[in-house]
């Protein structure tokens, strides 16, 4: 049987979990509240953009966990795609639109193999060609598979690329933050292993530091233990009198 955990103490895997529930849980909750908005307070005109978080949420979660961000770009497509078909009716084809074509996002993950994650936010001009890079991915992912349902491809690349432009814009802004905030666009097992280290650099008990000057071996043990003050007064039989005589000093 599993201990419990009475420490307060949680392990990679539940920091993960944590980690990514809580980001979930942050794109559900503010999909939501976009969609219930939008079509309230625009019921009668037509949106030129949409307002979505995938973008942000993604390229963080990306970064931080690598290939596990593939959880929120399928399920942003069939949440977003859910939400819609409250108020209009949604194809199949549009869920697994938005939901593959999302996805293509992971592709932008080969952006770290050129421009190391230490390097591309260590710049916020380099920062801004995270995103960029992402957005382009995800158009062209949306737009290849609606052509493979039969849609044109112009009509479908300009569908997707106009109304997402808002929320890419969000996304640099986001990241162009996030940046400067210690651990959140970093690896995250790099940056628990950079903290510990850090840890422990910080607290070396006093006597490991004194550690090499106090471990003695038995012969210099047995020399300590054979001294007296009396050979100290004696010396070397020298007398540096005869070499410096009062006069001379």
């Amino acid at each position: 049987m599993k201990k419990s955990n009475i420490t307060g103490v949680v392990s990679y895997n539940q920091y993960k979990l944590v980690d990514i529930l809580l980001f979930m849980v942050i794109m559900v909750a503010l999909e939501a509240v976009n969609v219930f908005a939008v079509k309230k307070w625009f019921a009668e005109s037509v949106m030129l953009f949409s307002i979505s978080l995938m973008f942000t949420v993604s390229l963080i979660v990306l970064v931080r966990w690598n290939f596990f961000a593939a959880l929120f770009t399928v399920s942003h497509g069939l949440i977003y795609c859910g939400l819609i078909s409250i108020y209009e009716q949604v194809t199949f084809d549009t869920y697994i639109i938005y939901a593959v074509g999302n996805s293509f996002l992971l592709l932008t993950w080969f952006l770290f193999k050129l421009i190391p994650k230490e390097k591309l936010f260590s710049k916020w001009y380099l920062t801004l060609i995270y995103p960029a890079v992402a957005f382009v991915l995800v158009a062209l992912g949306r737009t290849v598979v609606a052509v493979c349902f039969g849609y044109g491809f112009v009509d479908s690349l300009a569908g997707y690329v106009m109304p997402e432009s808002l929320n890419i814009a969000f996304a640099a802004i986001a990241l162009l933050i996030l940046r400067r905030l210690d651990g959140m666009l970093e690896d995250q097992k790099t940056y628990l292993k950079r903290v510990a280290r850090e840890k422990a650099e910080a607290k070396t008990p006093k006597d490991e530091i004194w550690a090499g000057y106090t471990e003695l071996d038995e012969e210099e043990l047995k020399k300590l233990h054979d001294y007296s003050p009396k050979q100290e007064e004696e010396g070397d039989g020298i007398d540096l009198r005869d070499e410096y005589p009062p006069e001379s000093r």
